[in-house]
């Protein structure tokens, strides 16, 4: 018997939906609180930890120029590609703070945090990544050519757009997962086993995902708090966190994608409002994403709720 599965001692109840599975027979709201208390310390603490370790690391493989504070502030702000590897390394440990508060706090196997399977379904995964990117790419391109005044891309790759790019490859996609295992996953789990409705974890969630994405522009926080809650609803739906992790990937990366050759990749990391314009094309999109994964589930039936044995 691992150690693993010594420490996982508690059984998962059978039949429950994803914001259940922590519903154990010793749950308790008291362990649920600490739970999400400890996570968002963790958080709070580790990813600047994390990020400010490389960068110093960086600061002294480039021979210690200036003062390591500039260094920093170019880093966080995307200017150099490295900054990519700084600012999603950091929000990479939500994963091993959501299996550890899993595995730890509540004694299930952190696999559940992926579904309520105990795992990740790399088909549905894969399935779901695709319509992220075509619904998003159907709707921005929608949106550019009936912006007034006509399309307003234009191809002006910032400079390094290629290492900018391939380092987005390899980090956003982990950042991306890491946000969803932390806020769609641990939180709406913790949360639902106080409650009867799942809709009081993905509600509490949504509104601390918003929160966590620091800005007082409203249009964006209802923008990011919309996210949240359809990407909760389908996490519930589908019995995963694959399609949101899918929604979540396919839009960083084409923003990034799209900022690098437009713009700059640092213009979009320093975004802080957004039109209710922008804000309602947005929404749009995450909803039309929405409706196809509920269409696509109701034919590929993904499981729902957590088998007999599990």
């Amino acid at each position: 018997m691992s150690r693993v599965t010594e420490i996982a001692a508690e059984r998962v109840p059978a039949g429950v939906d994803y914001t259940h599975v922590l519903r154990t027979p010793t749950a308790s709201p008291a362990a649920a609180l600490m739970g999400v208390m400890l996570g968002i310390l963790s958080f709070l603490v580790a990813t600047p930890l994390v990020s400010q370790g490389l960068a110093a690391l960086y600061w002294l493989a480039v021979g210690r120029p200036g003062e390591f504070t500039d260094t920093y502030r170019s880093l966080v702000g995307y200017e150099v590609p490295f900054g990519l590897v700084v600012g999603h390394a950091g929000l990479a440990m939500l994963i091993p703070i959501s299996a550890l508060l899993v595995l730890f706090v509540h004694r299930v196997r952190p696999g559940f945090l992926s579904s309520v399977v105990g795992r990740v379904r790399w088909r549905w995964f894969a399935l779901t990544l695709a319509v992220g990117f075509a619904s998003l790419w159907l709707v921005l391109l929608v949106q550019n050519l009936t912006a007034p005044g006509g399309p307003s891309w234009a191809i002006q790759p910032q400079a390094g757009a290629l290492w900018f790019i391939l380092v987005m490859l390899i980090t956003t996609p982990i950042q991306a997962a890491a946000e969803e295992y932390f806020f769609r996953g641990y939180l709406m789990q913790s949360l639902g086993s106080m409650v009867a409705s799942p809709w009081f974890g993905i509600l509490v969630s949504a509104a601390v995902f918003t929160l966590f994405h620091t800005s007082t522009n409203i249009a964006l926080m209802v923008d990011r708090f919309a996210f949240g809650v359809l990407a909760g609803w389908l996490v519930v739906r589908t019995g995963g966190l694959e399609a949101a992790i899918g929604a979540h990937i396919a839009n960083n990366v084409s923003a990034f994608f799209l900022a690098a050759m437009t713009t700059s990749m640092a213009q979009v990391k320093a975004v802080t409002e957004v039109t209710w314009a922008t804000a309602a094309w947005d929404i749009g999109r995450f909803a039309l994403f929405t409706l196809v994964i509920w269409l696509l589930a109701r034919g590929y039936k993904p499981e729902r709720v957590t088998p007999v044995l599990a």
